[in-house]
């Protein structure tokens, strides 16, 4: 008997602050969409493309259709359901917006209207069972402030030349052709947490793999002297606590032999990340409240 077909989708439950005046700041609207064609009301959200991660696919969904940019937050309920040809399973995040409101939407075939509801009233207006669930589990995390939290990506340095065999200074050994591919790839990745600060240990090898993405978003590539590989823990643990006060969503790039001293400082059990693999950790100055492991 053939196996079932697995689609995977991904979207978001998109955020912002109510505007109201009477709201005082604490109140926020979430971002729904009508679909003519099932007269639905759902979330944003669509199917992965070919190499597409599925932080990229969110992203990308959100903008097409709603026009909306965002970056994505802690991870929400993942839901899954019977479709025509297999099995939608739909991976969802918490999404604040990073610009305008929608002057960006034009109605189309697919999606012709969006609309900004508050949260106690999604439910209301919402088809679907799942869609509500993953709504409430929003609501779960707002009451925590965890839609708020602030994003470090651990990420371990991509694919290097090998020790054996490379001449010079172990700090200038570079990537090799596959861990070139690897840091380009992580570009749409590290752009769909809205990474602003880009630091990295002094290894050639950990530079080369943020380059890139700091290269595309025109930002200052940082050097941190106290995340060379197998510094001393009590230099890792002071980069940290540097890395964890910044409110920006922040990434920094390292080696193998400090991951201990890193997931340690954290509070998580240790995550042996392989070359090119990161860790996104939502945190409240310090306090863990989500990780996500992605490999590119």
């Amino acid at each position: 008997m053939a196996s079932e077909r697995i689609i995977h989708a991904a979207g978001g439950v998109v955020w912002r602050k109510r505007t109201s005046s009477s709201s005082n700041g604490t109140a926020v609207e979430v971002l729904l969409i009508h679909r003519p064609k099932y007269d639905d009301w759902t979330l944003p959200k669509g199917k992965v493309e070919t190499g597409e991660s599925l932080p990229e696919c969110a992203v990308r969904e959100i903008l097409e259709e709603t026009g909306m940019r965002v970056r994505l937050g802690v991870p929400l309920n993942s839901v899954e359901y019977s479709v025509a040809g297999g099995t939608k399973q739909v991976s969802y995040w918490s999404a604040r917006t990073i610009g305008p409101g929608t002057e960006g939407f034009t109605a189309n075939d697919e999606v012709d209207e969006v609309r900004w509801v508050k949260l106690g009233q999604a439910a209301e207006l919402l088809t679907y069972v799942h869609d509500r669930k993953v709504v409430e589990g929003f609501r779960e995390i707002r009451e925590l402030r965890e839609h708020k939290a602030r994003v470090l990506i651990v990420l371990r340095h991509a694919k290097a030349l090998p020790r054996n065999g490379y001449d010079g200074d172990d700090l200038d050994r570079p990537l090799d052709q596959g861990g070139l591919a690897q840091a380009k790839g992580l570009i749409g990745i590290l752009g769909a947490y809205g990474v602003r600060h880009v630091v990295s240990s002094p290894a050639v090898r950990c530079a080369q793999t943020v380059e890139p993405y700091a290269h595309s978003m025109s930002t200052f590539l940082e050097i941190d002297d106290r995340m060379f590989e197998e510094a001393k823990p009590s230099l890792v643990r002071r980069s940290m606590v540097a890395l964890l006060d910044r409110k920006k969503p922040t990434v920094v790039c390292t080696h193998r032999p400090n991951m201990p001293t890193v997931f340690d400082e954290l509070g998580l059990a240790f995550m042996d990340l392989k070359a090119g693999e990161l860790a996104v950790i939502h945190h409240q100055k310090g306090r863990v409240c989500a990780v996500e492991h992605i490999a590119v």
